[in-house]
């Protein structure tokens, strides 16, 4: 991919608190920001996906411990506030900083697209804003809405919207964003082409995704009662759809050009939770977990091994959050494993005698330094879509998608051994797992609780790739029940529910951020929560 300089906006003075997130990729220069008009929304929007990107996939990284997808390791001090769950106004910044960036960026694109009749960017625009809103709601509560993104009006200190009250504006931008995209006489003037690093100017794609991004956010919110007459009107929407929602192997994914040229053009969660473009770990201070090493021991999981890679032993182990006593833990699963030089495949197989097969190059959830990055998976919605059926919200069978959804993700993985026996086909491995009588595995056998089953294995699908979808799911359900908290005698909260508001908000925007009162990691929680 050719690597083109892209204008990073920062347009609204009423934000000029967020800082320059986009200078974590290698689409930004450093134009003008007073200067907006000299933008081409269509490099903007390149960037501004690329932004997304590293949202998802980085600023979020360290719930990963919070889930339970990796543990301590003792090579170095262990990542991030975990250990302790005693956040303060100075973690996890770039989660509100780089949102309200990437925002600006989208509210440019959704305004110069109206002005220059560019429809299709107005419609990608305004779902990318959802997405962003959903995830600000999802770890703060309350956040800056109706004036966060009034452009060049120079508000300075924008009020705070009530959580709900933004999620009810977002589901209203996501239906806006399929009419526009759904409309073919609107859109025929202008395709926005491989300036689209996500579906390269797909509408039907944009569609889908649109419509999944609106199921996630309504069963984010199925517990809260007043919301229900909300829900059952959107799901109907999503049911008469005839684009319908994101299916087998129709992830939403970026990919601006990643590559090995510079460090910069790394894929951001292999150069955060992987490897650095000298192939060094680049989070030494964590390892495999081991509860989650268990859990998946328990149910003949043969996706273990791509999730970790295995030790110096050939074996895979790992430790708890919050104690790091193995040092032969494993690290994470990938081609590259400098933990076990003698053979970095999964399970340490080794190919029999005469062996004529051909041994996949790429595979586990750190495949390639030039992988692409996932904004909203296609298990993800196959497991949504098998929610919303088990609870009656969508017509369907819940056991189909719950199969294609584990298929799905074996697929991701290219799941193509188990340590003893080779057959190339994700399909096959996935199928004989899905045929065990074991409850939370197979259908069958979760007939006493298939929701339950259905968030387990959602849960053991986002493992390092999505920790936020699997953070609120078990805030919201309390699935994993058996999850367990840090292990470390420093831990102040048992399980954290929120994010604290940036000391940027309290220094700047003090009135309005303290009208929402004293914030703690476990209060007040997520509007959605029971």
């Amino acid at each position: 991919m050719q690597k083109k300089l892209i204008y990073c906006s920062l347009l609204s003075a009423g934000l000029l608190i967020l800082g320059s997130g986009c200078e974590k990729n290698f689409l930004d220069i450093n134009n003008n920001p007073n200067a907006p008009a000299q933008a081409d929304p269509a490099l903007v929007f390149t960037n501004a996906l690329t932004q997304t990107a590293y949202i998802v996939s980085v600023d979020y990284l360290y719930m990963n411990g919070t889930q339970n997808y990796y543990g301590n390791s003792v090579r170095a001090a262990p990542p991030g506030p975990n250990n302790s769950n005693n956040f303060t106004s100075t973690d996890f910044v770039t989660s509100w900083t780089d949102n309200y960036h990437n925002l600006n960026d989208y509210a440019f694109i959704e305004q110069s697209g109206v002005a220059a009749n560019k429809w299709f960017l107005v419609g990608a625009a305004k779902i990318m804003k959802a997405l962003n809103f959903q995830m600000l709601v999802d770890t703060y509560n309350d956040v800056p809405y109706t004036e966060a993104l009034q452009l060049g009006k120079n508000i300075l200190t924008p009020k705070y919207d009530k959580a709900q009250d933004v999620y009810n504006a977002c589901i209203q931008q996501l239906d806006s964003a399929v009419d526009i995209l759904e409309n073919t006489t609107l859109i025929s003037e202008y395709n926005p082409g491989n300036a689209d690093v996500m579906f390269k100017g797909d509408a039907t794609m944009w569609i889908k995704f649109g419509n999944t991004l609106k199921l996630r956010m309504l069963l984010h919110e199925i517990g809260v009662s007043s919301q229900q007459s909300t829900i059952q009107a959107e799901m109907q929407k999503i049911a008469s759809d005839p684009t319908g929602l994101l299916g087998p192997g129709e992830s939403a994914m970026v990919n601006p050009g990643y590559a090995t040229d510079a460090a910069t053009h790394l894929n951001p969660l292999y150069s955060h939770i992987g490897y650095s473009i000298t192939g060094a770990a680049a989070l030494v201070g964590a390892a495999g977990n081991s509860y989650f090493i268990d859990k998946l021991n328990g149910y003949n999981d043969t996706r273990l091994g791509y999730f970790y890679g295995t030790n110096v032993a050939g074996m895979i182990e790992g430790n708890p959050l919050g104690a790091g006593g193995n040092s032969a833990a494993s690290y994470f699963g990938g081609p590259l494993n400098k933990l076990n030089a003698n053979n970095n495949l999964p399970f340490n197989f080794k190919p029999p005698i005469g062996f004529s097969g051909t041994i996949p190059k790429t595979w586990g959830i750190l495949p390639s330094p030039s992988q692409s990055s996932i904004i909203l998976s296609s298990w993800e919605s196959l497991f949504l879509q098998a929610e919303a059926v088990q609870r009656g919200l969508l017509p369907g069978n819940a056991g189909d998608l719950y199969a294609e959804a584990i298929t799905d993700n074996f697929i991701y993985l290219n799941v193509f051994t188990d340590g003893k026996t080779f057959n190339a086909h994700p399909k096959d491995w996935a199928a004989a797992y899905l045929s065990q009588n074991i409850a939370n595995v197979g259908w069958q056998a979760s007939s006493a609780n298939p929701l339950q089953a259905i968030l387990i294995q959602k849960y053991i699908s986002l493992c390092i790739t999505d920790p936020l979808e699997s953070w609120t799911d078990y805030r919201r359900t309390g699935y994993p029940k058996d999850l367990p908290f840090s292990a470390s005698s420093s831990r102040l909260y048992d399980y954290p529910y929120r994010f604290i508001y940036p000391q940027s908000e309290y220094n700047t925007n003090s009135k309005n951020v303290a009208a929402e009162g004293a914030i703690t990691p476990i209060s007040p929680k997520i509007f959605w929560m029971p």
